[in-house]
């Protein structure tokens, strides 16, 4: 009677820490998306700061022309960077946390083409002075929930500074807007990806 009761404990034991095991990999491989904060943070900042320079500067054509070039190629080189990591690379990975991360900037994304319609409609012109920080309370909104996702407090952080930063911007023209948008995006993206990635390359502990 007592080995059958051991016997059990053992395999209750056994069973708890293939289940923390199993968390606790699953976490660690949220932290590598860390990577795609990164890459789109260092990219948005570098972006905005341009658009910055370029609304801000007596900008000869030949500049002008780099600049947009510069933007196209960054943003064709992280939508299929992106493609690549989440549905190749991590296609093995796909947690509900995960996939429900991805509802939530899918879902994003989408809102913010709605509003550039809706404002268009309405104002009969893109009015980019409003887009931008309408625009950053949703980066901002996205960035709330998915640090409850992750369970990562940091990103939840990085959403309020967000929202911060997007009343910052109404407030201001549209050129201060871009280098408002330049820290927002380095201090709420780079800044929580450099760590969420530093973490990952730590053995993950039960």
């Amino acid at each position: 009677m007592k080995s059958n009761t051991s016997n059990q404990e053992l395999s209750d034991n056994e069973m708890l820490k293939t289940l923390k095991t199993a968390i606790a990999t699953s976490k660690h491989s949220l932290y590598e998306d860390g990577i795609l904060l990164i890459l789109w943070g260092a990219s948005f900042t570098i972006g905005f700061f341009l658009h910055y320079y370029k609304s801000s500067h007596l900008v000869v054509y030949w500049e002008r022309n780099i600049i947009d070039v510069l933007n196209i190629v960054a943003a064709i080189f992280l939508i299929g960077f992106t493609i690549y990591y989440l549905f190749f690379r991590k296609s093995n990975y796909r947690t509900y946390t995960a996939i429900s991360t991805r509802y939530v900037w899918l879902g994003i994304i989408i809102a913010h083409n709605l509003n550039v319609i809706v404002t268009k409609s309405l104002l009969q012109e893109v009015d980019f002075a409003l887009l931008h920080p309408l625009q950053m309370v949703l980066i901002g909104f996205a960035l709330f929930v998915t640090g409850g996702i992750y369970r990562y407090k940091l990103l939840s952080i990085s959403g309020v500074v967000m929202w911060i930063a997007a009343i910052l911007c109404a407030r201001v023209e549209l050129t201060d807007q871009f280098w408002i948008r330049a820290i927002a995006n380095f201090v709420c993206f780079v800044v929580p990806g450099v760590l969420m990635y530093m973490k990952s390359k730590k053995p993950a502990y039960v």
